[in-house]
């Protein structure tokens, strides 16, 4: 069977990205948004202004929808660049397992934990003074993250290798992924910022932009490995 090309993976991926993109922003245009309302008219209480807002609430939404669409081919191109690189490389016996192996990884890495050390906050918290060095500690402990996932998945081939496809080999890079993360959790500092939102604001927002990143990747992935699937069948057909 000849490889794939990589203009069709990118294909199959944007694809991928866009739909999950879609779920994601349909979630957040429901559920999330009502509570960006609540946080900014505390906001506006707390910093009484005659001004206007620079862009109405509406555009915003319109903004979110193309920006979560952007968002989402853009993780595609990169998911599909990586998958092309790394396909015979990902610890998986199937072009889809390996897709999903990858999706796994991608979530763990630049999603979930950055996410638990660094979580979403609504409009109204955090200082304009302290955006240079969230972002830098947030951009640090992505790549971070995304080193100690590469590491585990390196793991993963070296112990099924020497060991052969055994649970053992899997719960071995977990064990040095879990390590990894803990260390990387503590030593990083925490977020500066004080948090003058209601602890009931803040949490069902957390838990909702949590619910969004979750969809998104579990989209991305399984769409992703149901299109690489698919074009693997005809390829073995033809």
């Amino acid at each position: 069977m000849s490889e794939p090309s990589f203009g069709s993976t990118l294909g199959r991926a944007i694809l991928a990205g866009v739909a999950a993109a879609i779920v994601a922003a349909a979630l957040h245009l429901v559920a999330t948004e009502p509570l960006i309302d609540q946080a900014i008219a505390i906001e506006e209480q707390m910093h009484a202004s005659d001004e206007a807002p620079v862009v109405s609430r509406e555009i915003q939404r319109v903004g979110l929808v193309i920006g979560f669409i952007l968002y989402g081919v853009t993780w595609a191109m990169l998911f599909a660049v990586v998958y092309q690189l790394a396909r015979r490389w990902l610890p998986a016996s199937t072009a889809p397992r390996r897709a999903i192996v990858l999706a796994i990884a991608g979530y763990w890495a630049v999603g979930l934990f950055p996410f638990l050390k660094y979580p979403a906050n609504p409009p109204g918290v955090g200082e304009p003074e302290t955006i240079a060095y969230r972002q830098a500690l947030y951009m640090g402990l992505l790549a971070l993250s995304v080193v100690g996932a590469a590491a585990a998945l390196w793991l993963v081939r070296r112990l099924s290798r020497a060991r052969g496809s055994s649970p053992g080999s899997w719960l071995g890079a977990i064990a040095f992924l879990a390590l990894f993360a803990v260390a990387v959790y503590v030593l990083m500092p925490g977020n500066p910022d004080a948090i003058n939102i209601p602890d009931e604001i803040i949490s069902s927002f957390r838990a909702l932009s949590l619910l969004g990143l979750t969809l998104f990747w579990v989209v991305l992935g399984v769409t992703f490995a149901s299109l690489t699937g698919r074009a693997e069948g005809r390829a073995a057909a033809v």
